[in-house]
């Protein structure tokens, strides 16, 4: 890790170590005392409004069996509507309560990452709804679904726009209260293919073995993981 992404990394760390998602008032139907609910999902309903930032999208993540990724901004715009009105659209009845991302750079600085967060609205049953219909791999290779680039000035990211965007993929939980996203690319700024050529697949930097392509594959996995690792269990603590 540089010297500058090291300053970066502790400038955001700093910046963010005690803010939580409490400012959004997500339009969903969450579980509340009395309504039958289990004491579990209340607590996990209600995790939005109090896990710090800092958990959610950590300093920090080690890609299993690869490199580390280091957090070089967190994107301060919570609003669904810098989602594709696409992927919006895929969200059905639910829609979306409000959305957390940040660019990530690998520990080798050749690929950057924006990593997402959407907090699916809703009642409960449309959100189960969601996660039977929603199609990871289809839409996976849909470019009008590939959620934004989301840029860090002075840094590595700095050239990471929408034009850079390589590949990107998606996951959700099973109680479809979350999905998360990855959105892949090169840290040179190279262009990343047009829609006509993603589409079609079959440029070498969208084979499977192009490492933003595995980054955005492991990412939006390793992601959701972490984030059901913060839902409390049935006694009360994290699992």
């Amino acid at each position: 890790m540089s010297a500058a992404m090291v300053v970066v990394a502790a400038a955001v760390g700093a910046f963010v170590v005690g803010l939580d998602v409490s400012g959004a008032s997500p339009a969903r139907t969450d579980a509340q005392p009395g309504s039958g609910a289990s004491t579990a999902q209340i607590a996990a309903d209600s995790l939005w409004r109090t896990a710090p930032a800092d958990d959610i999208l950590p300093a920090k993540l080690d890609r299993e069996g690869s490199e580390a990724y280091y957090r070089l901004a967190i994107n301060p715009d919570e609003g669904c509507a810098q989602l594709p009105a696409t992927f919006r659209g895929a969200l059905g009845k639910a829609g979306c309560a409000h959305v957390l991302e940040a660019t990530y750079l690998d520990s080798t600085e050749s690929v950057v990452v924006t990593l997402g967060v959407v907090v699916v609205g809703g009642t409960a049953p449309e959100r189960s709804a969601l996660f039977q219909n929603w199609t990871a791999d289809s839409y996976a290779r849909q470019y009008p679904m590939m959620p934004a680039a989301f840029p860090v000035a002075s840094s590595q990211a700095s050239s990471f726009h929408d034009a850079q965007r390589i590949a990107w993929k998606s996951a959700i939980s099973e109680d479809g209260d979350y999905l998360t996203f990855a959105v892949a690319g090169f840290a040179d700024g190279r262009q990343g293919p047009t829609a006509a050529a993603f589409d079609l697949g079959n440029e070498s930097e969208l084979q499977s073995d192009s490492p933003p392509v595995q980054a955005a594959d492991d990412l939006s996995a390793y992601l959701l993981t972490s984030i059901t690792a913060l839902e409390p269990t049935p006694n009360g603590s994290t699992s």
